[in-house]
């Protein structure tokens, strides 16, 4: 594989064969072997799209698996077409998190601490310098465990695939505000150390983290990639975001969106609660921060509906060049920030109503998980 000679903030390649690390100023060198771990269910149309994408890294992998996870379709298949492994679960009850463990489980135990391992979905395709990019932050930061790649949005032509696609965009920003740090580790393509991972799992038996479920991934919860990031973080290792990207499907439907997102906020609950103060006090902060966040906007949103209810009911909504101004601002905000994605996303933001249903729609999903998190009501996991 190709490596990189790390200083200071810089990375190029070297050579073949070997990878530097530095820290501070001294610069040590070491093989790495890099492994592609995918997981996919029913993912026949999309497969192959992804191991062509992993085919042309920069860097070189020395082995690309596909879990077929209780797949109904011809998977497994084409990935065998395609020339990489395949492991076949029939009977999975554990969903995806199962499925990486049962992979993990196979190939960890013989890999050297320095050897990493890409995760990816199996819908997700990569730019060609994902893993290169990624091997870069995790060479020039000795305490990182794992680099999360910034996912994007497959090209869509929906109204409703641009928001999502918009607010990708927007996530973009606020991982470069938050210095390179990752809020999750995203399953559509993340690059862990072995020896990371490895540790992950000897907390586990130990009772260290939460949640013993004797493996790598967490399977009680719903969000087995937000937990990862807690167990990480909880163990002392950074989780970074290198800038490169991860192409991945979006939500084209209402409820299949819901169905995510509802997911997604529930688990993170869920695991924030699991966690409590076994994480950082600056962690739990930031995480709990957000939360709170998506709360006050909730209420805010509530009041802001009843108020406007209230105003046209009895005739005393005005519309004042105040309002305009405020409205005005908010156009050009949220259109200079998808400015990069072209005419059709400046466009929907300019017109600031599609955008402003959107963050309804996102708040009313919220208010259900976060009324499922309060009545310890347990959705399912659905392949979204």
């Amino acid at each position: 594989m190709k490596c990189f000679l790390i200083f200071a903030n810089y990375a190029r390649p070297a050579y073949d064969g070997i990878a530097s690390l530095y820290v501070g100023r001294v610069i040590f060198i070491f093989n790495v072997n890099v492994t592609a771990v995918v997981p996919a269910r029913n993912e026949g149309g999309s497969i192959k799209a992804t191991i062509d994408s992993l085919k042309a890294q920069t860097v070189k992998l020395s082995r690309i698996i596909v879990v077929a996870n209780n797949c109904t379709d011809n998977t497994a298949q084409i990935a065998r077409e395609n020339g990489v492994k395949v492991f076949e679960m029939m009977k999975n009850t554990q969903m995806k998190a199962g499925a990486l463990n049962y992979a993990l489980e196979k190939i960890l135990p013989a890999m050297p601490p320095q050897d990493c391992i890409l995760i990816m979905d199996g819908d997700t395709t990569l730019a060609p310098t994902l893993v290169e990019s990624c091997l870069a932050c995790l060479a020039a930061n000795p305490m990182a465990g794992a680099v999360s790649g910034i996912f994007t949005a497959r090209p869509t032509s929906s109204l409703l695939g641009m928001l999502q696609a918009m607010e990708f965009w927007r996530y973009r920003r606020q991982i470069f505000q938050n210095g390179m740090r990752a809020f999750v580790l995203t399953g559509t393509a993340s690059l862990f150390k072995a020896g990371a991972l490895k540790a992950v799992k000897a907390a586990r038996f130990k009772g260290t983290l939460p949640r013993s479920c004797g493996s790598y991934y967490d399977t009680i919860g719903r969000t087995e990639d937000n937990e990862m990031t807690l167990a990480l973080l909880t163990l002392g290792y950074d989780c970074l975001a290198a800038d490169t990207f991860a192409q991945t499907d979006v939500m084209e439907s209402p409820k299949k969106l819901f169905l995510q997102r509802e997911r997604w906020y529930n688990g993170a609950l869920i695991n924030l609660k699991a966690y409590g103060k076994a994480l950082p006090w600056y962690l739990r902060w930031v995480y709990w921060r957000q939360q709170i966040g998506l709360f006050l906007s909730m209420i805010f949103l509530t009041l802001m509906l009843l108020t406007l209810l209230f105003c046209a009911i009895f005739g005393i909504l005005q519309i004042t060049w105040l309002w305009l101004l405020l409205l005005g601002m908010l156009a050009f905000e949220r259109t200079a920030t998808v400015w990069r994605l072209g005419v059709k996303a400046r466009l929907i933001a300019l017109c600031v109503i599609p955008e402003q249903l959107y963050s309804i729609f996102l708040v009313f999903v919220f208010d259900v998980s976060l009324s499922h998190f309060l009545t310890n009501k347990k959705g399912g996991w659905h392949a979204t």
